[in-house]
């Protein structure tokens, strides 16, 4: 059977992820990556939350053991700024489970990176992404496929 070849334009969380779990089917990768992200240390100081089934997914297909920068949560409450009034509208909390864990996008990044870095069916294709500051930017790719 032939070896199939996909192409993955971003490297964020998404990207990345769905590169890793392709690259171990019998799939080869072209990565488009900001030429700035891949091999260096993430500026994303964001955080970022999901649910525990996600994180059994993430541990599982991404063969993470050690992911000892996810913080459980197992109390949720949720508030919005009215005026000068701030409201706690929404309230959960668990005792015997957790509700979903928070992590640090630069943390999982550099994590997912290095997975890249090692697999040899993944091919980094690295580009300067230019920003515009038109409103209406509109993208076109060509790809010649044989």
């Amino acid at each position: 059977m032939n070896m199939q070849k996909i192409c993955i334009i971003g490297d964020g969380l998404a990207g990345l992820t769905a590169t890793i779990i392709l690259s171990n089917e019998n799939i080869k990768i072209d990565l488009y990556a900001d030429n700035s992200n891949i091999n260096k240390s993430q500026n994303d100081d964001r955080t970022t939350a999901v649910s525990e089934s996600n994180y059994q997914f993430i541990k599982k297909e991404l063969n993470l053991n050690k992911l000892n920068f996810f913080w459980p949560c197992k109390k949720i409450n949720l508030f919005f700024e009215d005026k000068n009034r701030i409201i706690n509208f929404l309230n959960f909390k668990e005792k015997n489970k957790n509700l979903m864990y928070v992590f640090q996008n630069k943390e999982l990044k550099k994590k997912l990176n290095k997975i890249i870095l090692k697999k040899k069916k993944i091919k980094i294709i690295k580009k300067k992404n230019k920003k515009k500051k038109n409103k209406n930017i509109t993208l076109k790719i060509n790809f010649l496929i044989p």
